[in-house]
């Protein structure tokens, strides 16, 4: 199975199209219809700020968009110098977490991702089994998502249009980590992240936030 995305598949499904809301108003509402992969080859650079439990500092990291075969299934891979997420090419939803020796540390059952479309205001819940597999051990999560705000972002690498979603893990009834990401359907990827680790996570307090400084996905 070969993963790749025509330019016409581009053009015609960015993620976005616009549907009038209530009435025949003239105002429209974006619609994020469904996932759609940045092209194989892809790069972007990300600067990081941690504190905490994500460590320290402000690196910058280069990810590359490949495919990999894992367990019998074909994925997309964004490989950069921690890791490699491997990611469902029909939703974009994280399968498994690789480190670069290639050796699985967190996989999800069900995959962890958005329910398209998206649209502003729209909820959901899923119930997510994670994997750590270097510490042998598994966590029950319940994960609950809000679509907030489209919205323009400017990070170093430019302005884009984005989805503003906010995602909440909980760890036996407690918030473990409050992360609010901003998502760019004409990129297919995350043009800025806050993740915020509580007491409450498994690898203790901690923050991190990341924004893309350049990109190779623009057509």
């Amino acid at each position: 199975m070969n993963i790749r995305i025509s330019m016409k598949q581009r053009l015609a499904s960015t993620g976005l199209v616009l549907a009038l809301v209530s009435g025949g108003c003239a105002m429209m509402a974006p619609k994020g219809e469904r996932y759609v992969a940045p092209p194989l080859g892809s790069t972007w650079t990300q600067t990081y700020r941690n504190t905490g439990s994500y460590g320290s500092g402000t690196p910058t990291a280069t990810i590359q968009v490949t495919e990999r075969t894992w367990e019998g299934k074909r994925y997309l891979a964004f490989v950069g110098p921690t890791g490699t997420i491997l990611a469902n090419p029909v939703d974009g939803s994280w399968s498994t977490l690789l480190a670069p020796d290639g050796s699985p540390t967190v996989s999800f059952d069900p995959p962890a991702g958005y329910d398209y479309p998206l649209v502003v205001d729209k909820t959901w819940t899923r119930s997510v089994r994670q994997t750590l597999h270097k510490a042998n051990k598994t966590l029950q999560s319940e994960v609950k998502y809000k679509v907030e705000a489209y919205e323009d972002v400017a990070v170093p690498a430019g302005t884009f249009k984005a989805f503003k979603i906010r995602q909440q893990w909980f760890l036996n009834s407690k918030l473990a980590a409050d992360n609010t990401n901003w998502f760019a359907p004409e990129l297919g990827v995350f043009v800025k992240q806050f993740q915020r680790r509580t007491a409450d996570s498994n690898f203790g307090p901690g923050t991190q936030e990341t924004e893309v400084v350049s990109q190779t996905i623009t057509k």
